[in-house]
């Protein structure tokens, strides 16, 4: 075995071990559903007064901190992705809907019950996509 054949036995066995870290690190089915339900329980708590509105803090924060210590049980680490990766637009509109959904449920139970609603479904369906590109960029790194 020649020297080119050494160094491109090396860059597989790189190229092997990045691939197993990017999918260890990818986030358990459902992950993002889980999560997306706990920030929309502390949404609609906004709108709502008294104890109801300290029950779905409280529950809506369990969920969300149940779902993170899920997500580390399942992959073995903690991790945080970067919001400079490929993709990491959904991660901001994540981030961004969230946000308006708590401003917006300051005006009341109904829009409180709406933007929970659409935060929840945002973390659903947008999640999962920006776990997988983020996983396909650790795997790309050179």
């Amino acid at each position: 075995m020649d020297e080119r054949d050494e160094a491109r036995e090396a860059l597989e066995q790189i190229a092997a071990t990045r691939r197993t870290t990017a999918h260890r690190v990818a986030s358990p089915k459902g992950y993002y559903a889980v999560a997306g339900v706990g920030m929309g329980m502390v949404t609609l708590g906004l709108g709502l007064d008294g104890w109801v509105r300290w029950a779905l803090y409280a529950a809506g924060l369990v969920t969300v901190l149940g779902a993170m210590q899920w997500y580390s049980k399942h992959t073995g680490v903690v991790t945080w992705a970067t919001l400079r990766e490929p993709g990491a637009w959904r991660a901001w509109l994540m981030i961004a809907v969230s946000i308006a959904g708590l401003a917006v449920a300051l005006f009341g139970a109904v829009p409180a019950a709406i933007a929970a609603v659409v935060t929840a479904l945002s973390w659903a369906v947008l999640g999962p996509a920006w776990d997988a590109d983020w996983v396909r960029s650790i795997e790309d790194q050179p």
